[in-house]
């Protein structure tokens, strides 16, 4: 909690709450309180307040991870709440992770990759992410899942995160990939890999339900252009180091910080 408030310090109408040390034991977390209205009591508000409410969530969920390379899996609705001033509270702390600065660069590179259509920089990338072996088969099956989930941040236009109005279409893809990379040989998913799929999905959920209309493309960029990867090493290792957190794991795991 306290690393997220120092992550997201420089972001505007985003608020996260402060731990009460003197009060916390190792059972039990306290801190400031926060007062809110749940963020899906805003699905019937006009357009600009959702699409608005739906850009602080993204940039809430991605900058820490294009900074520091952290990101909290559980886009829940219930984890969030929107103040009477109408800033963005983030509730929920117990399902963060911290990647290793590879991956992240794995996420950049592929995204890269997509837009220009280079194979060999989307092969980079999948070992990037912890793919060791990767034929051609298996990289057109991986290739299948990042144009689902990348989509939305290569079309430069205002729309839905899933035009489909639904995370259904998602889930199949998702369903058909494991399914496939079975096929061709049992192949295990990383676990960053799994980690980010479920909580991009989650996390589309949330905007779909916001029925938020954004230009995903141009607000990822500017996201982007935050991302300097010798930055994030040093930013990550001083940032854990002040709050008493572990390194994380090398690729093929992602380590957990509370």
């Amino acid at each position: 909690m306290a690393l997220y408030g120092e992550m997201l310090a420089p972001e505007p109408r985003v608020r996260v709450p402060e731990p009460v040390f003197e009060f916390t034991t190792k059972r039990l977390l306290v801190m400031t309180w926060l007062e809110g209205r749940p963020l899906l009591s805003f699905h019937a508000a006009p357009q600009e307040v959702r699409d608005d409410l739906a850009v602080r969530l993204f940039r809430a969920w991605y900058r820490p991870f294009y900074e520091y390379g952290v990101v909290h899996g559980d886009p829940h609705p219930g984890n969030y709440a929107v103040s009477p001033e109408g800033d963005l509270d983030l509730l929920d702390f117990g399902c963060v992770r911290i990647f290793p600065p590879e991956f992240v660069e794995g996420v950049v590179e592929l995204y890269h990759a997509l837009r220009t259509g280079d194979r060999e920089r989307m092969r980079r990338a999948y070992r990037l992410w912890g793919f060791a072996e990767l034929s051609d088969e298996l990289m057109d099956i991986l290739n299948e899942w990042a144009a689902y989930l990348y989509g939305p941040l290569m079309d430069d236009r205002p729309r839905l995160i899933d035009e489909t109005g639904s995370t259904r279409l998602g889930r199949q893809v998702v369903a058909r990939v494991h399914r496939r990379l079975e096929e061709v040989g049992g192949v295990a998913p990383p676990r960053e890999f799994v980690y980010m799929d479920r909580a991009a999905i989650g996390l589309g959920a949330v905007f779909l339900r916001l029925r938020a209309v954004v230009n995903w493309h141009r607000l990822f960029l500017d996201l982007l252009s935050l991302y300097d990867p010798e930055a994030l090493r040093r930013r990550q290792a001083a940032a854990l180091a002040r709050h008493g957190l572990p390194p994380p794991p090398p690729p093929g795991g992602a380590g957990p910080a509370g």
